[in-house]
């Protein structure tokens, strides 16, 4: 692999245009071979969309900066119109170093990385911070995805139109759902780990509290997000449902804490509508999900909402749902919460004394 170092290709730190113009030479080479590129210390000024590209490794200075200084993203990892299912430019890590949207200054909607159609991505020990609007990550059509010890750090909404913001968006490539590039055929997000990560607010002027850490708000009909691991995190004062995901196959939260959040684990099925459509565009129907495992996870305070909640539609039922070795806290009133699920069980909870069903086939609870 070859190694390069962004200052050889132009950049040098507070100027827009040769630190644009630098980052993107560099990103460039891996259309020849594979590299590994290397950024000092410093802060990066980019007033474009980079691009990432095959078998790029990114490593950054613990004290290196990329800021954004434009209405755009920071970082794509491919060009319109696109790719088909996950032939595009993967295998790809970025490590280390802060990607800085800069929104308590810059109030631009967007998102800091866009990542779809590809396979094998990694990004560890990296910061985000004070996004407006958009994501940290988007996800979009991924198989092998890997968030490893990051920081996700103040989010703002100035419009109140953006509740369903995710730090981390596990997303399947609908035209609506991912506008950076396309092909738009369905493509869902697959094997993925996120683990040891802090979710939270940056404390500068004006941000806040991401509104959700993770989750998916897109689906299709007979297309299933699968293998989504999320553990051992911390999700600090989260203004929605810390952790929200819809119908999946094999799904396991497990070892998070999660501190003053508005609401704490929401797994739902897909409703009849927008998201339950063919590829060809026919609306199938209620669809659900299966195998959903909710283990060892500390639930310190949750203000608003349920603590976990199950959610199936019109007799179509999520099924396989396990909840145990899980902490709740004595002053939360509604623990858990199902709606049309199938084989539950609950054991070995803590402090849980309450659970909420309507319409549970063959619950197991030693309550």
């Amino acid at each position: 692999m070859r190694k390069i170092n962004v200052i050889d290709y132009g950049a040098r730190g507070h100027h827009i245009l040769m630190d644009s113009i630098g980052f993107q030479r560099a990103l460039n080479q891996a259309k020849k071979t594979p590299v590994e590129i290397y950024v000092p210390a410093g802060t990066y000024y980019i007033a474009k969309e980079l691009v990432i590209y095959h078998h790029t490794t990114l490593i950054l200075h613990k004290d290196a900066v990329i800021r954004r200084m434009s209405n755009s993203a920071l970082l794509k990892n491919g060009r319109k119109p696109g790719y088909h299912g996950y032939d595009g430019n993967g295998y790809i890590t970025i490590k280390g170093g802060t990607f800085d949207q800069y929104g308590h200054v810059l109030n631009f909607n967007n998102t800091i990385m866009s990542l779809g159609h590809a396979k094998e991505i990694k990004i560890e020990d990296v910061t985000f911070k004070n996004v407006v609007g958009g994501h940290a990550i988007d996800a979009c059509g991924l198989d092998g995805f890997h968030v490893k010890n990051c920081r996700f750090l103040g989010f703002r909404d100035d419009s109140g139109k953006r509740q369903f913001s995710e730090a981390i968006q596990i997303d399947l490539q609908l035209k609506d759902s991912f506008p950076k590039f396309g092909y738009y055929d369905g493509t869902s997000t697959r094997n993925v780990i996120i683990e040891d990560c802090y979710f939270g607010n940056s404390l500068e002027p004006m941000m806040k509290a991401w509104n959700r850490a993770v989750g998916s708000h897109a689906s299709q009909y007979d297309i299933f997000y699968e293998n989504i691991f999320i553990e051992n995190n911390t999700f600090d004062g989260m203004n929605d449902y810390a952790v929200t995901l819809l119908k999946s196959k094999t799904v396991k939260v497990s070892g998070n804490q999660f501190i003053d959040c508005k609401g704490g684990i929401r797994y739902l099925a897909v409703n009849k509508g927008k998201y339950s459509t063919s590829p060809a565009g026919i609306d199938k129907g209620v669809q659900a999900g299966e195998t959903v495992i909710i283990a060892n996870n500390d639930f310190k305070s949750i203000r608003q909402e349920d603590v976990i909640l199950i959610k199936g539609y019109n007799g179509v039922k999520n099924e396989g749902i396990y909840v145990f070795n899980n902490t709740f806290n004595q002053e939360d009133t509604c623990a858990v919460r199902l709606i049309e699920a199938a084989d539950v069980y609950c054991h070995c909870n803590r402090h849980l004394n309450t659970i909420h069903q309507k319409h549970v086939d063959k619950l197991f609870s030693d309550l």
